[in-house]
């Protein structure tokens, strides 16, 4: 059932994506449409958890909806959106990394330590940080975009500290991958 429930949530966010894609034309938008689409197909074919956790389930669905109150902006200045292009890049990098492991919530099946996993431990949500925070510069509310952004760092951190303690192995891959989000910070 969860798997059913998990694969409608992301069809709809890619064709919901999708259509504000079409209405409101730009580069980032459809590259959301592009992620969303991805992530309900590894979602449709991802493995079976050893270990889940339910409470990291919440917070991935904050984590997943919370930037559907933001707008993708029409245009850009050329920095910002090169920025966001490269949160992107390492957002579609780490699903092709995870593949059929991929999850919303933290779960255990099996440790990844290829593609950008090589470097730091949660690659994907420093992409999507790196994507939302371009987005915030760019933003007409960035009061309230800024708030959002600062949410979705708390609960990728939370996420990613859950995951930790759940997935077998991680002890020995946190000693060899020292950086968890940003190489030289933490």
């Amino acid at each position: 059932m969860k798997d059913r429930i998990g694969l409608a949530f992301f069809t709809f966010a890619a064709v919901v994506s999708a259509l504000a894609a079409w209405e409101h034309p730009a580069l980032l938008a459809w590259l959301a449409a592009f992620h969303n689409g991805i992530l309900a197909a590894l979602y449709a074919q991802r493995k079976h958890a050893l270990k889940y956790d339910r409470t990291g389930l919440w917070l991935g669905l904050l984590a997943a909806m919370l930037p559907l109150a933001t707008a993708y902006p029409e245009e850009m200045p050329f920095p910002l959106m090169i920025t966001g292009i490269l949160g992107y890049a390492m957002i579609f990098w780490s699903l092709i990394s995870l593949g059929d492991r991929f999850g919303i919530a933290p779960a255990d099946r099996g440790l990844i330590v290829r593609g950008p996993y090589r470097w730091v431990r949660h690659p994907m949500y420093l992409g999507e940080l790196v994507l939302r925070a371009a987005l915030v510069a760019a933003s007409t509310q960035m009061v309230l975009s800024a708030g959002l952004l600062i949410a979705l760092a708390v609960i990728q951190i939370l996420r990613a500290l859950r995951e930790e303690r759940i997935i077998s192995g991680y002890p020995a891959y946190a000693s060899q991958v020292t950086y968890r989000l940003v190489p030289g910070v933490w």
